[in-house]
């Protein structure tokens, strides 16, 4: 069978053929008329009705027709060639008539020249009923050659859609033999013409299948696609393995997940739960394995919670493990140990906190409620002393400044026995060379009187941490 290229070809050089000979038979028809005119515009009337009147006679079995009815029998002829040449001749050419019926166009060549000889002898009625002939059997032969090319193209697709390439082969050079110019023919031809590669991809897709080789077979089923998209079985087959794939895939990668959650891999166990989710997200085994999952991240958690805890605990750093005993409740809130231990830490910290303000403001402790307050803060860290060192160490230096704190210091004042001196807030002192006061430790506001001369306050600290302190104050200042 011939490329299609060869096959357009064919079909241009046919068609070319169809103009020429209409050409032709045009040429031959305008001759033969004005042959006529010329006879009947050269003889006399006389003589012109005698030749008519001899080509009545001619007819047979018609010997008292008109000369009206002659005229209407050339046209009836003309008509009839009009009818052939327009509408009967150029579906003929669609057809490889000889090639398909030999006898046939034999048969309609013969009555086409018989007519055209009858009308040329001026044998009009003859011609006119040969004509009508001729176009009864054009009409009938290219009624046949539809059914026949009907039949042809679909025996021939049926074929294609089987597999069977030698039938559609032979078919569909019968259906172009019937009609070259069908473009459904035309596209069905290039179509056969890929069935080899067709065939070769079938096989290879059967031993794909033989093998148990879905990816394989996949690939080659949509090599074949490529070629021949509207295969449906091979879409259904494709569907089938594109869902069994997936299926495999989704079972491995919840498989892979178990097996990670089960080594521990919190990572790793959600990037392929992720991986499932991606092929189906809404799958019971995706919110299963999701929750193992969780379940075994909270269990960590709670593990890396204990272990910082107990490590925390032994360098004594309270505020870690409250702050860890905080998250780890958050995650297991019925924890009861957990609970005890953040109770511990609360108290403990808290204890730290209030010992480290007393210890950066010492001269406070003057202050008996104050003191009242922390004595029973320090009898409760008694409770953790075990378990808080740092604590313990707080408490123990606590308590010997609120000691110190409350022990009076010698406080020497000199003055030169002309100045009042007081104390604002404990008292006055008055003239003085020297005089000993026992004072708690603190900011105390000396102030000097002295008539004539300017006063004067002065500002003082008496220290815990020494035995006695000395103080100068007189008004020696003149106003």
């Amino acid at each position: 069978l011939a490329p299609p290229v060869r096959l357009q070809q064919k079909i241009t050089d046919a068609k070319t053929r169809q103009r020429i000979q209409v050409i032709f038979v045009a040429i031959a028809l305008v001759a033969v008329l004005l042959f006529c005119f010329l006879v009947l515009g050269f003889v006399s009337p006389d003589q012109s009705r005698h030749d008519v009147d001899s080509e009545l006679s001619a007819i047979p079995n018609k010997p008292d027709i008109s000369l009206n009815t002659v005229e209407q029998l050339r046209q009836q002829y003309l008509n009839a060639l009009t009818e052939y040449e327009n509408t009967f001749r150029p579906e003929l050419d669609k057809i490889d008539l000889f090639a398909w019926n030999q006898e046939r166009s034999k048969q309609l060549a013969l009555i086409k020249d018989k007519a055209l000889s009858e009308f040329t002898e001026s044998d009009y009625g003859n011609a006119v009923t040969t004509i009508t002939e001729l176009n009864e059997l054009a009409k009938t032969t290219i009624a046949d050659s539809r059914h026949k090319f009907q039949q042809a193209l679909s025996s021939a697709q049926k074929a294609y859609q089987t597999d069977q390439y030698d039938e559609a082969t032979l078919k569909i050079k019968q259906a172009l033999m019937l009609d070259k110019t069908s473009d459904a023919a035309i596209k069905l031809f290039a179509k056969i013409e890929t069935m080899p590669d067709i065939l070769r991809l079938l096989e290879q897709i059967n031993t794909a299948q033989i093998e148990n080789n879905p990816h394989k077979e996949l690939k080659l089923i949509q090599d074949l696609l490529n070629i021949s998209p509207g295969r449906s079985s091979a879409l259904k087959r494709k569907q089938i393995l594109v869902n069994h794939i997936r299926d495999k895939n989704f079972n491995t990668t919840i498989a892979q997940s178990y097996q990670a959650l089960k080594r521990g891999d919190v990572q790793a166990a959600q990037q392929k739960i992720n991986m499932a989710k991606a092929i189906y997200s809404h799958r019971k085994e995706v919110k299963d394995v999701s929750i193992a999952l969780q379940t075994l991240a909270k269990k960590q958690r709670l593990n890396r919670y204990r272990e910082t805890i107990q490590q925390a605990i032994a360098s004594d750093d309270w505020e870690t493990v409250k702050q860890q005993a905080t998250r780890a409740l958050q995650d297991q809130g019925d924890d009861k140990a957990t609970q005890e231990t953040l109770e511990d830490a609360t108290a403990i910290v808290a204890l730290a906190r209030t010992f480290d303000t007393a210890l950066k403001h010492p001269y406070r402790l003057t202050y008996q409620k104050l003191v009242e307050k922390l004595n029973t803060r320090l009898t409760e860290a008694k409770a953790f002393s075990n378990s808080s060192p740092s604590l313990s160490n707080q408490a123990q230096q606590l308590s010997r400044l609120t000691k110190q704190m409350n022990n009076t210091i010698q406080v020497n004042v000199t003055s030169d026995n002309q100045t009042n001196i007081s104390v604002r807030g404990v008292g006055k002192i008055g003239k003085t060379q020297l005089k000993t006061l026992r004072l708690l430790p603190g900011q105390y506001t000396f102030e000097g009187k002295r008539k004539g001369f300017k006063s004067k306050l002065i500002e003082v600290l008496i220290p815990y941490d020494t035995n006695s302190f000395h103080l100068d104050i007189r008004c020696d200042e003149p106003i």
